[in-house]
């Protein structure tokens, strides 16, 4: 699959989980903080969804990032071959999801594009960042972190926090649900 057919299916995937859900744009916008307008630019591809988005959306629906933009697996387990990883272009760099369809974990390898930010996020849950490669800022809550290779962070997500690199930087990212999760996630309706 080319990457504009796989950034369609991405985008036909976002639409279809609303439609199951049985929600209007407006009811994603408030429960994700996204707006109605960029919500409905992300279903139609016109825009590539954020890392921040697909946490976001993801969260509200209660599932997976990889479950927004991989196809299902059929197994007990979730195998990532390096030259299978799914990749896409965001807005702030290149994400690879490396976990499978469960809903407690998802976890992603960012290549953050040399002076790009990421979007301010804030979403239920624990995140755990690593550096790879590179150097990045990390601000949480108004307060700057200074990172290099090999330098973790593990922080509570419901903070505002935003990554910045000045030169480009390769992080891995391992972000957890939270238990009781401040907005119920929005089931699939049941069809009879």
């Amino acid at each position: 699959m080319s990457i504009e057919d796989t950034d369609l299916w991405v985008a036909q995937r976002l639409k279809d989980m609303r439609g199951e859900r049985g929600i209007t744009l407006t009811t994603l916008a408030e429960q994700t903080g996204i707006s109605s307008a960029h919500l409905s630019r992300l279903e139609k591809g016109v825009r590539k969804p954020s890392i921040g988005s697909l946490l976001q959306i993801a969260r509200v629906y209660g599932v997976s990032i990889s479950e927004l933009v991989q196809e299902p697996d059929q197994d007990d387990f979730h195998l990532v071959r390096a030259d299978e990883a799914t990749t896409r272009e965001g807005q702030d760099g290149r994400y690879t999801v490396l976990s499978g369809p469960r809903e407690t974990m998802s976890v992603i390898r960012v290549e953050l594009t040399a002076g790009k930010h990421t979007k301010t996020a804030r979403h239920v849950g624990e995140e755990w960042l690593h550096v790879v490669s590179g150097a990045i800022t990390l601000d949480i809550s108004g307060v700057s972190l200074q990172l290099n290779a090999g330098d973790s962070v593990h922080f509570d997500s419901s903070k505002e926090h935003r990554l910045n690199s000045d030169d480009g930087a390769t992080v891995l990212i391992a972000s957890t649900a939270a238990t009781v999760p401040m907005r119920h996630p929005i089931p699939a309706s049941r069809r009879n």
